[in-house]
């Protein structure tokens, strides 16, 4: 689903997902990912976080002890996501940010809406500024950067070698070493596994979809929760 998110609507999505644990309830609605958004955009909304998670706890409550255990999505924020797509492609854009998803969760309705007027933002205030801000949005994928191929696959196409052979860096792991991540053989380079920035952003990304990973993980007891004790508070949009 979240394959065409750019890195600030994923971000959105994470701390959508933060908000619910921290505040001890059972799924990711529409009005978590409205603070995932004023989280990463607070322009957009007008108001800041903190006077939305004021409007979401007024409407829904929160528990005392947030809760570790993986959340599902419910079907007004599954059909939200869903509509951010729509936003983006009526468009013609194929990658969806922010504005595209503030737009949707409007269209959508429900709790969201209603946070959204109980934080003291004005509806059609947010809504031109989420269309301005999505009519100047992304066009089209990014072209990937073209990194130069490893050492011994390079020595392979020459003919150098017979085969390749496995690098796993699990020395260097163990020695303590840096190991360079590059997310996809095209994908830009993120830094040396080991970095916490690099560390943190790489659990991010396995725990925003519901994957076979992203429950192992959980099941451990690692999510965004843990992650914030760990690292700290996350980044906000560079």
């Amino acid at each position: 689903m979240f394959e065409h998110f750019d890195e600030h609507a994923r971000t959105c999505v994470v701390l959508a997902q933060q908000e619910a644990r921290r505040l001890g309830h059972e799924e990711i609605g529409t009005a978590h990912l409205l603070l995932g958004v004023a989280g990463v955009v607070p322009e957009l909304i007008g108001v800041d976080v903190q006077a939305v998670r004021a409007a979401v706890v007024a409407l829904q409550g929160s528990t005392a002890a947030p809760i570790r255990n993986w959340l599902p999505f419910s079907p007004e924020a599954t059909g939200a996501l869903e509509g951010a797509n729509g936003q983006a492609l009526a468009r013609g854009h194929t990658v969806i940010d922010p504005a595209h998803l503030l737009l949707a969760l409007m269209e959508a309705g429900g709790p969201a809406a209603r946070a959204l007027r109980e934080a003291g933002a004005v509806p059609g205030q947010v809504r031109e500024r989420a269309t301005a801000a999505a009519r100047s949005g992304p066009q089209a994928l990014p072209d990937p950067i073209t990194l130069p191929p490893p050492p011994e696959m390079a020595a392979a196409a020459r003919g150098g070698v017979g085969r390749l052979e496995r690098s796993d860096h699990a020395d260097d792991l163990r020695n303590g070493d840096p190991v360079p991540v590059v997310l996809g053989m095209d994908a830009r380079g993120i830094g040396d596994l080991g970095h916490p920035n690099v560390d943190r952003r790489l659990l991010e990304l396995m725990l925003v979809n519901d994957s076979v990973t992203a429950r192992l993980l959980r099941a451990h007891g690692i999510d965004e929760i843990l992650l914030g004790e760990v690292f700290g508070p996350s980044e906000g949009r560079g």
